[in-house]
């Protein structure tokens, strides 16, 4: 193992996880059309602390999946052809996450997807409460470096599962990689 470049770091991701895992809170994944800022959420997942799905809502978008999005997360136009619309579903997702302590692995991504998304239907952004990044708190965790000598590494939620010994069934599927999630947060709150 790598030397941890500032051990305090580690240990507070550490207690963010536990800290996290003893209160209710959701987990979300979402897969879109692509990365721009034109593009919108073709899935939706989110469990409970305790991996209960809560959401697993494949959605229509607006524009065509983009092919470089389709070969990652595997999801066709053809898929989400008769899926709901993001305005119809919003109503569900809305309630389920207000004022909810929320985590996603790449919570700067999901959470600009959904506030992109809403605003595509002219509808206000989702009222969730706080905002948690496992991607960030995991790369605290790790300790690695980059070669500016001040950032840490981020790791893609695929090489974090596989770094800590996390089964990985679906990945890019929106219900599993919030799954993945909330696992490796279970890992970082039993380490020492």
């Amino acid at each position: 193992m790598t030397r941890h470049f500032h051990p305090a770091h580690r240990r507070q991701s550490i207690q963010w996880a536990r800290n996290l895992l003893a209160h209710p809170f959701y987990v979300l994944d979402t897969e879109t059309t692509g990365l721009g800022a034109e593009d919108e959420i073709v899935q939706i997942g989110i469990v409970d602390r305790d991996g209960v799905a809560l959401m697993n809502q494949m959605i229509k978008p607006t524009i065509a999946i983009g092919p470089g999005a389709a070969a990652v997360h595997g999801i066709s136009d053809r898929d989400v052809f008769e899926a709901p619309s993001f305005a119809r579903v919003y109503s569900k997702l809305s309630a389920l996450l207000a004022g909810q302590a929320v985590v996603a692995y790449n919570m700067d991504f999901d959470w600009r997807m959904l506030q992109q998304t809403a605003a595509r239907y002219g509808l206000p952004s989702v009222r969730i409460g706080k905002l948690n990044c496992a991607m960030q708190q995991y790369a605290r965790f790790k300790g690695l470096r980059k070669s500016n000598g001040r950032n840490y590494v981020w790791h893609k939620l695929g090489n974090a599962a596989r770094q800590e010994g996390i089964e990985i069934r679906w990945a890019h599927d929106a219900l599993d990689d919030a799954r993945m999630t909330l696992a490796l947060i279970h890992k970082m709150a039993d380490a020492s």
